[in-house]
């Protein structure tokens, strides 16, 4: 240890300086044996100087930086007792002050006490580790941080991750998150039929069957050829009683293996018995379908079902005119057929003009005229020129020429269309000899 005012080296257990006389400081500015001493002497008290004093029973304050001999020797004079009479617990407090501060002396023998500017340097470091510890503190927190976004971000964007966590949540019996998981997974791949399917037997299982309509609809959008798609939707809609639903969904079916999942909801297609044409006849038009069916046709409407009549019997066809004909046939359970069509157009043919025998001349004796009758006709006649009509003289038998220049005028008229032939016209002269 050295002197503060002149730095000589100071022997251990000196109280003043050998060359200078400057007493020693014993205890530093501050060190645990300030406390130390406070305790057993019982003050508590600082100088406002710095010093540290210890009270002991009388009122003198004990200095430390004054030797301690003589404040000892002027307290026993106050005291009116001599040195060596003091009370023994004050001097037992001193010697354990000399050696406290002796061992501390050893310890540190070559310690000179800091000064303001090594406080402050030492303050601004320890300032600087707090500091950079709470930043390296803070970067981990936030780089743990921003891994972990990361990561979730990651599984987030995995199709893979969001199957495996539906499966989980779905063996572990938490189909609100599985269906969650899954909805995620198809918002990665949106065209996964996998998926799909899955939702879809979640939600038969709950028996939401509207929302596995949807995703089966989804599929066979996606997959046309997905026989178990088909199958699911005509199992929901047989369970509806929505036929009409499985005959739109089978018009929708183009694969032959598909198809043949609707025989069992197929009714055939009525069969007309005159192929669509034209006709310059009158015309019977039978319709034929599957047994145990019912047969409703019409003249004039796409939807023979609600705006035709029940087909009974053959339909004639004897008026001139174009006819388009529509007919279904529906069985028992509501199951309709196509719509059969065919297109007839009835324009009757004019019947061939009569037959005349003889065909006119003159004539020296009775004659008679022989007209012969064309097929589903009447032949009628007039002798004046005139243009002869159903209201005229029907032929029914030869006819005598009758005497004169006369000009016969003959018409057939068919009895089933009303078609008229060209009028036949011959002169006929008959003179008596």
């Amino acid at each position: 240890m050295r002197c503060a005012n002149c730095g000589n080296e100071l022997k251990a257990g000196s109280l003043y300086c050998d060359v200078c006389g400057h007493p020693v400081q014993i205890v530093p500015d501050y060190n645990e044996f300030d406390d130390y001493l406070d305790n057993l002497v019982g003050n508590n008290d600082r100088r406002t100087d710095g010093q540290k004093t210890v009270k002991p029973v009388s009122d003198r304050t004990i200095r430390f930086d004054e030797p301690v001999r003589e404040q000892l020797h002027s307290a026993g004079q106050r005291n009116g007792q001599k040195p060596d009479r003091m009370s023994q617990s004050v001097k037992q407090q001193v010697r354990q002050a000399q050696t406290g501060e002796q061992q501390s002396q050893t310890k540190q023998p070559c310690e000179k006490p800091q000064s303001d500017g090594q406080r402050t340097k030492r303050a601004q470091q320890k300032k600087i580790i707090i500091i950079s510890a709470v930043v390296c503190i803070v970067a981990i927190v936030i780089l743990i941080a921003a891994i972990t976004r990361n990561v979730s971000r990651s599984h987030d964007n995995s199709f893979d991750y969001q199957v495996k966590q539906a499966k989980a949540a779905y063996s572990a019996g938490n189909i609100n998150s599985a269906v969650s998981y899954y909805e995620k997974a198809l918002s990665i791949d949106s065209d996964n039929t996998d998926v799909r399917f899955a939702l879809a037997d979640i939600y038969m299982s709950k028996k939401d069957y509207d929302a596995a309509l949807v995703l089966y609809q989804e599929i066979i959008n996606i997959d046309p050829k997905s026989k178990e798609a088909y199958k699911q939707l005509i199992s929901i809609y047989e369970s509806k009683k929505d036929y009409d639903a499985i005959a739109a969904l089978r018009e929708s079916a183009k694969d032959a293996s598909v198809l043949k999942l609707f025989a069992d909801y197929t009714v055939s297609k009525p069969q007309f018995s005159k192929s669509s044409g034209k006709y310059g006849e009158t015309i019977e038009l039978s319709i034929d379908a599957d047994s145990d069916t019912k047969i409703y046709y019409s003249y004039d409407s796409d939807d023979p079902l609600t705006r035709g009549e029940r087909y009974y019997s053959p339909i004639t066809l004897d008026k001139e005119g174009t006819y388009e004909i529509t007919a279904v046939a529906v069985d028992d359970r509501g199951i309709k057929s196509e719509v059969a069509s065919a297109k007839y157009e009835i324009e009757f043919e004019a019947p061939d003009a009569p037959e005349i025998d003889p065909d006119g001349g003159t004539f020296g004796a009775q004659t008679d005229i022989t007209i012969t009758v064309p097929e589903n006709c009447k032949v009628y006649y007039t002798w004046d020129s005139s243009d002869p009509s159903a209201a005229s003289t029907e032929y029914t038998a030869p006819i005598p020429v009758p005497e004169g220049n006369n000009v016969l005028s003959v018409i057939a008229i068919d009895q089933n269309t009303g078609k008229c032939s060209d009028i036949y016209r011959s002169r006929f002269e008959f003179y008596m000899n």
